[in-house]
């Protein structure tokens, strides 16, 4: 009897080293996988993640090189561009159902607006996230709740969340990418998911998507941008008739409009 439970334990904590073995050998991975995975699924849209590097001992880490592509649609490229995120995590907790994270902060990210028929690439974004964080499914505009399903898994509450020094590059279709930056304000964030217990990631996606339309709207709206890009699309639909009809001194002087719309956008 006395063998067996010998045996036993023995096996316990041989188990116990490998599962711990295993943890600290793979963690930096599967921290990179779950932020694609997670990330792709909420946004509805490429998320990659260059390099993870976590320490269990002191709970901190550093994400680097991650890149949200924009929706379908639109001509630049990419949205986000987060080529560096520090955080600290609860140590204790990484084994957890619920993951507390103390601090998080976004340094000095990229953020591309681009306007488009729909709205913008954010807005576009934003609508996934919300379906997905709220049971939907699909990536068309009318998606609707799936029965109210709750994402399974980790849960997480972030304490602190800064996301400061970004900047906005503004864009528009029909633009062939051109851009006009402006600064971003700092976004503080606080408690995610702290009153519930813990929040799933499309949830925390979905906040902090929230948080930055928000932010990178008022941006945007202080360069009094809505004058000059409602111009550059009066301008091409004028150019578009006078195609039809086939008028090429109207067509040229369309161009030349076109063109003096455009510079005004950029501020050339």
């Amino acid at each position: 009897m006395k063998r067996t439970t010998l045996v036993t334990i023995s096996m316990v904590v041989v188990l116990t080293g490998v599962m711990i073995f295993f943890l600290i050998f793979s963690m930096d991975s599967l921290v990179t996988m779950a932020i694609e995975k997670y990330g792709s699924a909420a946004l509805q849209t490429e998320v990659t993640l260059d390099k993870t590097k976590i320490s269990l001992r002191s709970g901190k880490g550093t994400l680097r090189g991650l890149r949200v592509s924009n929706p379908k649609g639109f001509e630049t490229e990419i949205a986000f561009q987060l080529d560096e995120i520090s955080m600290i995590l609860e140590p204790r907790t990484i084994t957890k159902g619920t993951v507390i994270i103390k601090e998080i902060i976004i340094s000095a990210p990229q953020i591309t607006y681009e306007f488009g028929p729909k709205g913008s690439n954010l807005d576009v974004l934003q609508r996934n996230a919300n379906r997905k964080a709220s049971g939907g499914t699909g990536t068309g505009g009318d998606a609707q709740p799936a029965n109210g399903a709750k994402e399974k898994g980790k849960k997480l509450i972030i304490e602190s969340l800064i996301i400061r020094d970004g900047k906005v590059n503004v864009s528009a279709v029909g633009l062939q990418g051109k851009k006009m930056t402006v600064d971003l304000p700092v976004i503080r964030m606080a408690n995610i998911g702290k009153s519930q217990g813990g929040a799933t990631p499309s949830e925390v996606v979905k906040q902090l998507i929230d948080a930055l339309n928000k932010a990178t709207g008022g941006a945007v709206k202080n360069l009094g941008l809505g004058k000059v890009l409602d111009e550059v699309e009066g301008v091409v639909k004028e150019a578009k008739e006078a195609l039809e009809k086939g008028d090429p001194e109207q067509i040229q002087k369309k161009a030349e409009e076109i063109g003096d719309a455009v510079k005004g956008l950029f501020g050339k």
